[in-house]
């Protein structure tokens, strides 16, 4: 009988081949450090400029990286897509559909872009409060006024004012404009006998008084419209929801405990993080009706918080993982040990982690 050389050639090779994707597969399994060089969770270094501080705000497909010299966008490559240089003493940078406004903090100019193509400058004769852009580009700016305790002015895409509101009986803490163009203000009113804000409605296109919605305890640190026209109102005792009519819609009180971190941009999973007060936080999940979805006890005390969607990331000195918003620990990752800044890209398939010496691009599942 013959033997086809080549033939058997062949399906030694292939048995070879056989055996060594096996031995492959048994030294993944048994070896944790080459397990984690294949694994999803694995991480890309990026070029980073250390000794300098940043903040991280998600943009579309990248996430920026903003201090007072400019704008940074990076991508899910971790390359650096395209830059603003824009000098900046207090650098304030809020996203609203394609519209990127940056903000001079006690300085007296506002711009914004849509990516690196300047779209509006605005110059202010006061110092700068805060500001807000919608996603029609518009733009609401709360600054100092002689005689007055702020003013809030709306200006349209281009940079033109459309409104100006002076305020006399409130000092001005947070604003923000709908994408309806209309105004909501939180007026600190230190006239009573404990401190106090009013929430008020404002149609600049309207000739009617602002109407005050509410009046809640405490300083309101942040107030956002919601895409429905509805509002959320934050203090350090509590969360408070407003529907479009006025009425409100609910009310999470903190009952006296710490707020440590707070993300209320996803509609239906705001996310608090509270001190346990055994060196560990609790983040707590709320839907868009303020009832409470879930919490989970990350062991040790947050160093940074990010949401998307359904997506909840958390970073200790020790640990970044990812939560459900019913509080399930869904995914332990591996990052460097000096954690101060998690971003997840759009799609959830990725983030940014930024440390004080190091940036990196991790997957997540």
């Amino acid at each position: 009988m013959k033997v086809n050389i080549k033939q058997a050639f062949n399906k030694k090779r292939i048995l070879a081949i056989i055996l060594v994707i096996v031995a492959i597969l048994i030294m993944v399994i048994s070896n944790p450090e080459i397990k984690d060089f294949f694994s999803k969770t694995s991480a890309l270094r990026l070029n980073f400029q250390t000794g300098v501080e940043y903040d991280i705000i998600d943009y579309g497909k990248e996430v920026l990286l903003v201090n007072n010299e400019g704008i940074f966008a990076i991508d899910k490559a971790g390359r650096e897509a395209w830059t603003i240089v824009s000098a900046a003493t207090s650098p304030f940078v809020r996203i609203s559909g394609k519209y990127i406004m940056l903000a001079d903090i006690n300085g007296k100019e506002v711009k914004t872009f849509k990516k690196e193509k300047a779209v509006a400058q605005i110059k202010t004769e006061n110092e700068i409060l805060t500001a807000k852009v919608n996603n029609n580009g518009y733009i609401a700016v709360a600054t100092d006024e002689l005689g007055f305790k702020g003013m809030v002015a709306l200006y349209g895409k281009g940079g033109r004012e459309l409104f100006k509101w002076h305020s006399g009986s409130g000092y001005i803490g947070d604003i923000d404009v709908s994408s309806s163009n209309k105004l909501v203000v939180a007026q600190v009113m230190t006239d009573k006998e404990a401190l106090c804000s009013k929430i008020l409605l404002i149609n600049p296109s309207s000739q009617k008084e602002p109407e005050c919605i509410a009046e809640v305890p405490g300083i309101v640190a942040k107030l956002a419209f919601n895409d429905d026209g509805s509002v959320i109102a934050l203090t350090e005792s509590g969360l408070y929801g407003y529907k479009r009519s006025g009425k409100q819609k609910f009310e999470v009180d903190f009952g006296g405990r710490n707020l440590l971190k707070v993300n209320i941009e996803n509609k239906n999973n705001l996310v608090l993080a509270f001190d346990s007060g055994l060196n560990s936080t609790v983040l707590e999940s709320y839907s868009s009706d303020g009832k409470l979805r879930g919490s989970f006890d990350c062991g040790s005390e947050v160093r940074a918080i990010d949401v998307n969607g359904e997506c909840i990331v958390a970073a200790t000195h020790d640990n970044l993982v990812r939560i459900s918003p019913k509080g399930k620990l869904k995914q332990e990752l591996k990052a460097s040990k000096d954690v101060k800044a998690v971003k997840i890209f759009d799609g959830r398939s990725k983030l940014l982690s930024l440390g004080d010496n190091s940036a990196e691009i991790i997957d997540i599942k």
